[in-house]
């Protein structure tokens, strides 16, 4: 079954694609794109199957919507496009940084971060919100987690946005030579951390060892990119429309101002209903049935996280609604199976701190401007957002 809606652009990711998810939820939710050919699937129990069997869904084709004008960024070898058992080997190793035990520890340091982007912003200011306050806590947190020098975050900033901004017109360094630029700034990281360790993550990935298996230098650098890619655009994606959804939602804010315990809550409702990464792509590995519609051995398959999450025969019928209080909130917005998130406590962590922050002294939020978004179909970064915050009275 084909499908008009143009799944394959950017602008569809960075506008309104909830109407359009709704829909094929509805009629078509297993639906071909014959503009870059690939497979959608919009249904949450279908984007489930494929997460949990990756004997016939492989990622190590790529991760991505086809763009006929971009070859797929492959690293062979790297977690995210690897499958099993080369995936769990992998992923034990780095899972020694990425405990829960290891993550709380780290709490400290986000405050400090946090409090710091704060500190001198006075009451009824407007800021721009996504670059002042949602871009600096996960690029400087990571930064600070590799063993980085603090002052290097804005280069990591730099390096993220031509990686995932690859369509969009206003990120001019590009994507191969900021790759290129990342690796050498990585290798030399890497080399002093194997000579002299210290107390950070690459650190303890250098010397890690799971049954008498250590990491490679490769598997370093590509591990540092993942980090650096993955954990800065989605984490500044959940800050930046969490905030967003309390701007539109008052009646939930005030909910958050009123009982902030249930902050952590509303960071899991804020992942369910921005949904920050917007899909995952795999490849079937045979010929394969999903709601009568045969995908064949080679295609691509698209799963759409943010239909998934928004999924009435899940949530039920307010699925469309924002509610910091929904519980239970089942969403796959870390995506699920082999290839969930391996930084999703970081996320909620840096997430729950920043609201806890930004509600304790800044209750009154309101949007003065229009809210621009980067050009990309994983993660469409909000680029610009003007926000009016003042404090309580």
């Amino acid at each position: 079954m084909l499908t008009t809606v143009p799944l394959h652009s950017p602008d569809f990711y960075a506008g309104d694609p909830y109407p359009a998810y709704r829909e094929l939820r509805a009629t078509t939710p297993v639906v071909y794109n014959d503009v870059t050919n690939f497979w959608a699937l919009l249904k949450y129990e279908d984007i489930r199957y494929v997460s949990s069997h990756p004997q016939l869904f492989s990622s190590t084709k790529g991760i991505t919507i086809p763009d006929p004008d971009q070859p797929e960024p492959v690293q062979e070898g790297a977690l995210i496009f690897t499958d099993p058992p080369r995936h769990r080997q992998l992923r034990k190793l780095i899972n020694t940084a990425f405990t829960r035990r290891q993550v709380a520890l780290l709490e400290p340091k986000v405050r400090q971060i946090v409090y710091g982007i704060f500190e001198e912003v006075k009451s009824g200011s407007v800021q721009e919100f996504a670059e002042s306050f949602a871009a600096p806590l996960p690029t400087r947190m990571i930064a600070e987690l590799l063993g980085a020098s603090p002052d290097d975050w804005e280069r990591f900033r730099r390096w993220s946005d031509a990686c995932t901004g690859t369509a969009d017109p206003e990120i001019e360094l590009d994507a191969m030579e900021a790759i290129g630029e990342l690796f050498e700034y990585f290798q030399q990281l890497i080399a002093d951390r194997r000579n002299e360790p210290r107390n950070d993550m690459m650190s303890v990935l250098a010397h890690a060892e799971v049954d008498g298996a250590r990491l490679s230098d490769e598997d370093l650098l590509n591990f540092a990119f993942l980090l650096l890619v993955a954990g800065n655009e989605t984490t500044r994606n959940l800050i930046a429309l969490g905030t967003l959804a309390l701007i539109e939602h008052p009646e939930q804010r005030q909910k958050l101002i009123d009982n902030p315990a249930l902050i952590p809550n509303a960071v899991e409702e804020m992942l369910r209903y921005t949904s920050p990464v917007t899909h995952m792509a795999r490849h079937a590995t045979e010929d394969v049935e999903i709601r009568g519609q045969l995908i064949r051995k080679g295609e691509t398959v698209v799963m759409l996280y943010g239909s998934a999450n928004r999924d009435e025969e899940i949530f039920g019928d307010d699925a469309e609604e924002f509610n910091v209080e929904r519980n239970p909130n089942p969403h796959i917005a870390f995506g699920c199976g082999e290839h969930s998130c391996i930084g999703a406590q970081l996320a909620r962590l840096e997430a729950r701190v920043f609201f806890e922050v930004l509600l304790g002294r800044y209750p009154k939020l309101e949007l003065v401007g229009d809210v621009d978004r980067m050009r990309a179909t994983m993660v469409p970064g909000v680029k610009r957002m003007p926000v009016r915050m003042e404090a309580g009275v």
